[in-house]
């Protein structure tokens, strides 16, 4: 698997969304062997949905092995270190977790 140099390598956790409704307890982990996993805590369970990803400038293509279709999404990295992300018109943010 090739390895994927970015700053996106790391996990992230949601903090705040453009729409409140789409703010819940989502986390991503982006790891460089071009994995992602994101996770949704449904309070009595968490869903995890494992992604493969590459960069293409400043979009993120994710796609899902078990269910393919490519999804592109805008990034941009925040004067304050977030990630914002920006798809289908609605933008959220991420802080990094060390």
């Amino acid at each position: 698997m090739v390895e994927v140099k970015s700053p996106l390598v790391g996990q992230w956790l949601l903090v705040e969304a453009q729409d409140p409704a789409d703010l819940e307890d989502v986390a991503m982990e982006f790891r460089a062997d071009g994995t992602l996993e994101y996770s949704i805590d449904l309070g009595d369970r968490r869903q995890i949905i494992n992604l493969t990803y590459s960069v293409d400038g400043d979009i993120i293509v994710t796609n899902q092995p078990s269910k393919p279709r490519e999804e592109r999404t805008r990034f941009a990295f925040g004067d304050d270190g977030r990630l914002e992300l920006e798809h289908e018109g609605k933008r959220a943010w991420y802080e990094r977790v060390e």
